[in-house]
């Protein structure tokens, strides 16, 4: 049904996409229907013409029926008071039927985000922690009958990005998006260091806000002011060359002292080659360093090392570092008995950078530093929120 798209592309891509699976399914062909690639909530929520929450109120496993009473828009109006579904008839890749029949429970929440174009609906549900696809199609004569249940999710309720286990929570998430008050995060990576991008991506609440991810690797940073933090990836603006131009170190600038967040992972640096720092508002020099895990917090760091998470020294990978830092610079942590920064906060204009030397590289590493993650990010929207 679902599938994923860049921000910048309109709906109507989706919608062709969601017709063409639903074409193949209705035409009884055996059709893979899986969300396949990365889809996060805020593009179901674009894709969607409405977006209801209720309560399971009836579930009969001898006629394979269930009904879902609609107690709350949070998108559109929707015409439905009651959501019949219908599980006796298997269509796609694998038989969900009797899966589906053993899952239902009533009086569970429900959320139902669905396609509406013309007479044919497509949608996604949620209730006890898993996503499933329904279709329905109106009759000429007959109208709207049952929702026809094709198949649970696979990989939607497994990528970090959209699987959610409280159905309550995902209503208090979705509804946020809806309004508009959220977190956004954009993340500038280097695709190569695919755990860096699993773990940002799945930190979607840090200081009671809802974070809305999206990914880049554009360094022109198109749509850039439309987000609250910008993060710049481990070694995504110097990986053995620098990348970045003058344009594109402006443009961060520019949203730093608008009042925007960047966060910044650790950059490669070699003995013969420092990576260059016009990105910030002050100099700073990168510096070659051996892999470490030991540092420092200052009297500065406050709780940054203590929420959500507490962090010791030796916890963490550390890498290739700064140093030859001002005293515009609020040092957070050191490295290296004091030479070199592990966390440093420089404020510019309204806004703010954190500059770390996290070495995210590989799954040893990230499952060292992911709480650190999450800890930079509870930061930086707690600096969001006092900055209103």
């Amino acid at each position: 049904m679902y599938t994923s798209t860049k921000k910048h592309k309109s709906n109507r891509n989706l919608i062709l996409v969601l017709l063409a699976v639903s074409i193949m399914l209705y035409s009884h062909q055996v059709a893979n229907a899986y969300i396949s690639i990365r889809y996060t909530l805020p593009q179901i929520v674009d894709a969607s013409t409405n977006i209801v929450s209720g309560t399971i109120v009836e579930v009969n496993t001898n006629r394979k029926t269930a009904n879902f009473k609609v107690e709350k828009n949070l998108k559109g109006r929707s015409e439905f008071d009651v959501i019949k579904i219908r599980f006796d008839i298997y269509k796609g890749e694998a038989d969900h039927r009797g899966e589906l029949s053993r899952f239902l429970k009533k009086d569970e929440d429900i959320i139902v985000c669905y396609l509406q174009e013309g007479r044919r609906i497509d949608a996604l549900a949620h209730t006890r922690g898993k996503w499933f696809q329904l279709q329905l199609t109106k009759n000429a004569e007959r109208g709207w009958g049952r929702w026809g249940f094709t198949h649970f999710e696979k990989y939607l309720n497994r990528d970090v990005v959209s699987k959610r286990d409280s159905t309550p929570k995902l209503k208090e998430e979705l509804s946020s998006i809806i309004k508009g008050d959220t977190i956004k995060l954009l993340h500038l990576n280097n695709k190569s260091y695919k755990d860096e991008i699993s773990v940002i991506s799945g930190i979607y609440n840090a200081a009671d806000r809802w974070i809305v991810w999206d990914q880049t690797t554009d360094r022109n940073l198109r749509g850039l002011n439309d987000n609250n933090i910008l993060w710049l990836g481990f070694r995504a603006i110097d990986n053995g060359s620098y990348k970045l131009n003058d344009n594109q170190e402006k443009r961060i600038k520019d949203f730093v002292k608008a009042g925007g967040v960047v966060i910044v992972s650790g950059q490669d640096n070699d003995d013969n080659r420092q990576s260059k720092s016009g990105w910030l508002s002050e100099p700073l020099k990168g510096v070659e360093s051996n892999r470490r895990s030991d540092f420092k917090p200052t009297s500065k760091a406050g709780d940054l090392f203590k929420a959500p998470h507490r962090i010791e020294s030796g916890q963490l990978s550390l890498d290739d570092s700064w140093n030859g830092w001002n005293d515009k610079f609020e040092v957070l942590a050191t490295t290296n008995s004091g030479k070199e920064i592990m966390v440093a906060k420089l404020r510019h204009g309204k806004g703010m950078y954190l500059i770390t030397n996290l070495r995210n590289d590989g799954k040893e590493d990230i499952s060292k530093n992911s709480k650190m993650l999450e800890n930079l990010v509870h930061y930086a929207v707690d600096f969001l929120k006092k900055a209103k």
